[in-house]
């Protein structure tokens, strides 16, 4: 399986900077521009040069991770910042090559994927990732049991800040079998203050804990949307 061949101990540079703000200027005018957005708890979006911070979402659509990126990513920042993707997009040559410069993370779906993990664990400390904890869009927004391999890299890695998000919206601008998204929507995104995790990092490396970690973060995903219902 391909991997995005990056330095962990390094900042994206000038040059992949640059790159990285084209794409995100797409997705800030769409956003920004082209929508109606609503952004809470600003105060837990990671400043711009924090790093060892993992921003965990539900996930309702493909555009998600630009929804995120768009409302807390910097433009130019001296830290990394990455999502995984699904690893059947590196068997593409350009969308692999895209996909590497933005310092992706491939992870094959519907497996334990350890590989992935440790990647993760491995450029966690010197980078921002942002992730899904469900491993799949939910098709009635509903949220999905979390999946243990999250809560893994929560045990393995220890992350200095873990983020819990709420997205709603990003689900009627692009549902799923559409190509092109719709404008001028609301859209709301809301960002929960830091988790401790640390009660169970002195727990044996398991299965179980690993899904009581990732469960701990589906509740605290559940108590901002509960906080958005009429």
């Amino acid at each position: 399986m391909a991997t995005a061949v990056t330095n962990p101990t390094r900042g994206p540079g000038f040059f992949r900077n640059l790159w990285h703000a084209v794409g995100l200027l797409l997705w800030y005018v769409i956003f920004r521009v082209f929508s109606r957005v609503r952004v809470l708890g600003k105060e837990n979006i990671p400043k711009r040069v924090e790093r060892d911070v993992l921003i965990l979402s539900n996930h309702v659509s493909a555009i998600d991770p630009f929804f995120i990126a768009a409302t807390s990513m910097p433009f130019f920042s001296p830290v990394w910042w990455r999502a995984p993707a699904k690893a059947e997009l590196f068997q593409i040559p350009v969308i692999k090559n895209i996909l590497s410069s933005w310092g992706a993370i491939p992870v094959r779906r519907g497996q334990r994927d350890l590989e992935a993990v440790g990647r993760m664990v491995e450029l966690l400390p010197e980078s921002v990732i942002v992730a899904f904890p469900e491993g799949k869009r939910s098709n009635e927004g509903q949220l999905l049991p979390g999946r243990p391999g999250m809560g893994k890299v929560i045990h393995d890695s220890r992350p200095r800040k873990v983020i819990p998000v709420y997205i709603r919206g990003t689900e009627i601008v692009l549902p799923r079998g559409r190509i092109l998204p719709r404008l001028f929507q609301t859209l709301t995104v809301h960002y929960g203050n830091p988790l401790d995790l640390s009660r169970f990092y002195s727990l044996p490396d398991s299965v179980l804990v690993s899904q009581q970690i990732v469960d701990e973060v589906m509740r605290e995903i559940a108590r901002l949307k509960q906080s958005h219902q009429p």
